[in-house]
C-alpha cells in the first residue's frame, strides 16, 4: 500500500469520524427533549432521579415449615439450627415440628 492511499484512507476515517460525531450531536439534543418532556408530563424531579433504590425483590418471603416455639423456627433452607441439630441428635424426627400447610 502506498503512502498516498494511506493518507487517503485516514481522511476518509476523520470524514467519517466527524459526520459519526454529527449524528450523534443531532440525535443526543432530541432524545434529551424527549427526556425533558416525558419528566414534566410525569412530574419527576431530578431529585428523584438520583435517589438510589432498591430493586424490588421478585423473591416472596420464606414460609416457616418447621416450629419448635415462638422463637425456634425454621424454613428448611440454609443451615440447619441449632435446635434442629439438637433434635435429630436425640434421635427425634424433625417432622414432628412440622407447620401444617
Amino acid at each position: 500500500m502506498s503512502s498516498t492511499k494511506l493518507s487517503e484512507i485516514k481522511s476518509q476515517i476523520a470524514e467519517l469520524q466527524k459526520a459519526a460525531d454529527d449524528i450523534i450531536k443531532n440525535e443526543r439534543i432530541a432524545v434529551i427533549k424527549e427526556i425533558k418532556a416525558k419528566l414534566e408530563n410525569f412530574n419527576i424531579s431530578i431529585e428523584e432521579l438520583q435517589q438510589k433504590t432498591k430493586p424490588a425483590s421478585s423473591k416472596s418471603p420464606a414460609v416457616i415449615k418447621y416450629r419448635k416455639s415462638e422463637h425456634e423456627y425454621w424454613v428448611g433452607r440454609g443451615p440447619k439450627p441449632g435446635w434442629v441439630k439438637d433434635v435429630e441428635k436425640n434421635g427425634e424426627s424433625i417432622e414432628q415440628y412440622r407447620v401444617p400447610v
